[in-house]
Parts: structure tokens; sequence; C-alpha cells
């Protein structure tokens, strides 16, 4: 796997004092043509969530991951 296609979903609160929740995926992808594909996927936009995507080179110790930023 050489590319990593990198999805981040914010969470918007309902309250205004509280603060929205960010995730990232971090998902391994073959090639940079893959993981374009697979960026199309996730891009979608609701009043409450939205999803970012975007492919970066992967490194050498890389693992796939999720983790609240």
């Amino acid at each position: 796997m050489k590319f990593m296609l990198v999805v981040i979903i914010t969470l918007a609160s309902s309250n205004i004092d509280k603060q929205n929740n960010f995730f990232e995926l971090r998902i391994p992808q073959e090639s940079i043509i893959e993981c374009l594909k697979s960026a199309k996927k996730f891009n979608f936009r609701l009043s409450i969530i939205s999803v970012e995507t975007k492919c970066e080179p992967k490194t050498k110790v890389e693992k796939p991951s999720t983790k609240s930023i």
C-alpha cells in the first residue's frame, strides 16, 4: 500500500457552547488513482456532519488508524 486515504469527519455540536468533534480515518490504498476514486465515495455533507478527504503518500511505519482529533 503506497497511499493513505485520509477521511476527516466533523460532527457539529447541537449546543453553541460545545465544540465540534473531529474524527480522522486513515485507510491504505494501492495507488493514487484508487485513493482518488475512494475519496469521491466519502464526499457528502449534512447539516450536522461534514466529511473531507485527501490522499497522502504513506510513510513506511504508518498503519491504518482511527483517532479523535
